[in-house]
């Protein structure tokens, strides 16, 4: 199981003393939120003020989407700036 990398919590979401947000982030895969666990990319976390899934790096896929490319490149309409970012 993963744990938080401020505290070491095996816990998901708010409530975390150590981060500047207040949220549990966890060292995850490209499988996985970060912040909630899920295997969902996209719109739909509950654990982030955006409600977006942010995955783990990994397997050169884009950390908001899944879509697997090269590097930064324009086309995400998950992440904030637009880019896939890996």
């Amino acid at each position: 199981m993963s744990k938080c990398v401020y505290c070491g919590s095996n816990k998901f979401g708010p409530g975390c003393p150590k981060s500047l947000n207040g949220l549990h982030q966890h060292n995850t895969d490209e499988k996985h939120c970060i912040y909630c666990g899920s295997s969902s990319y996209g719109n739909g976390c509950l654990q982030t003020p955006t409600r977006k899934h942010i995955h783990g790096h990994g397997a050169s896929k884009c950390i908001y989407c899944g879509t697997v490319v090269g590097g930064s490149v324009m086309g995400c309409k998950h992440s904030p700036t637009g880019k896939h970012e890996t």
